[in-house]
């Protein structure tokens, strides 16, 4: 690290009144929630070294904070959603809609970028931030009811291989949690609890190459 140009007064960090929290606010570019997801080996991020295969991170534009390989969370609630992947991120919500069937029936398709499952609002304590965990792919959707029977509990992630005839690829694994851990204030449960579950019809995000590519995984 190059050496500092100018020497600032020495202030106790207890006297300065800004802090990490404070500056994520600031930084937001939207109102979205980070999102919780294991970085393989095929994420882009991991394959260039910059960040630790099969770790979990939280995702927020093309910040990627190491929880380490589990996650500790609160299980808040779940919803719906479909996901197309191109130049923008289209996301769906209602299983009725037809262009929720269309991604789901074209998420079939090799290299399609269409993904679907139930998508969940967590809490994660060590980052002491909201989430959103989506299920999508299939092997996570086969997991799934594991961490909805969790619902309004505790729960841990870990990454968990997993083999066939042809491949060998890590997904996520739910387990229940016995560690006590603070929980966010009620009233911030319940505000994040009412957005979650109150989605709009459909949104529409334009994201970069490397996050298309990370969120396909």
């Amino acid at each position: 690290m190059a050496d500092a140009l100018i020497t600032l007064p020495k202030v106790e960090d207890s006297v300065i009144p800004f802090d990490d929290e404070a500056f994520d606010k600031s930084t937001k570019t939207g109102d979205w929630l980070p999102r919780l997801q294991l970085m393989t080996s095929a994420s882009e991020v991991c394959k260039s070294g910059e960040f630790p295969i099969n770790h979990f991170a939280l995702v927020r534009d093309q910040t990627n904070k190491d929880l380490g390989d589990s996650a500790t969370i609160l299980v808040i609630a779940w919803r719906p959603k479909a996901i197309e992947m191109g130049e923008e991120i289209i996301s769906i919500y209602d299983p009725k809609d037809p262009e929720f069937e269309r991604i789901q029936t074209k998420s079939g398709e090799k290299d399609s970028r269409c993904m679907y499952g139930p998508e969940f609002l967590v809490y994660n304590p060590e980052a002491e931030s909201f989430a959103t965990f989506f299920m999508g792919s299939k092997s996570m959707r086969r997991e799934a009811p594991a961490l909805r029977n969790l619902l309004q509990k505790a729960a841990v992630l870990k990454p968990h291989k997993i083999t066939n005839a042809k491949y060998t690829w890590y997904s996520a694994k739910v387990e229940p949690c016995t560690t006590l851990f603070d929980l966010p204030d009620s009233d911030e449960i319940e505000e994040q609890y009412n957005k979650f579950i109150n989605p709009p019809k459909k949104t529409v995000e334009r994201v970069s190459e490397e996050d298309k590519s990370s969120r396909a995984r």
